[in-house]
């Protein structure tokens, strides 16, 4: 299947990759910490809370990000030497957590998962006039 109108695409990947290359040729992500020493424009430092990886990335994540990135940016436009070390936080609980999750899952499902059917509508049908149903709101929700 071939894709219609790409051309603004193409166009942006054009100017993409230019600016990559001007950046690689310009060495701007690379910094030479005894040439800074004489310069002597200033320094900046900006931390990001690292995201556990208990869940998907999601746009708060990104919003936060963004400010960070943004600033780090304008200072170096500024001249000053910056520092953004960024990582995720993958020790702990929450990977634990995630770990034993997906070995529950596997023991249950398989590997490749395979999922029996659903019969939600005869468990409903089954209760009698004046019986109390208890539902699983767990259930029905969308994982991916």
């Amino acid at each position: 299947m071939e894709r219609k109108g790409t051309a603004k695409v193409d166009f942006l990947k054009k100017i993409e990759k230019e600016v990559q290359q001007k950046w690689e040729a310009e060495k701007v992500f690379e910094v030479n910490a005894s040439l800074l020493e004489k310069q002597n424009k200033g320094k900046y430092f900006v931390t990001f809370p690292y995201p556990y990886m208990n869940g998907r990335l999601h746009l708060g994540h990104t919003f936060s990000l963004s400010k960070c990135e943004f600033a780090v940016g304008y200072q170096r436009l500024k001249g000053k030497s910056c520092l953004f070390p960024f990582g995720l936080h993958c020790t702990g609980m929450p990977i634990k957590a995630c770990a034993d999750k997906l070995k529950r899952e596997i023991e249950l499902y398989g590997c490749p998962p395979d999922f029996p059917e659903e019969e939600e509508e005869e468990e409903e049908s089954s209760a009698k006039p004046g019986d109390i149903v208890v539902r699983d709101k767990a259930k029905g929700k969308k994982l991916s």
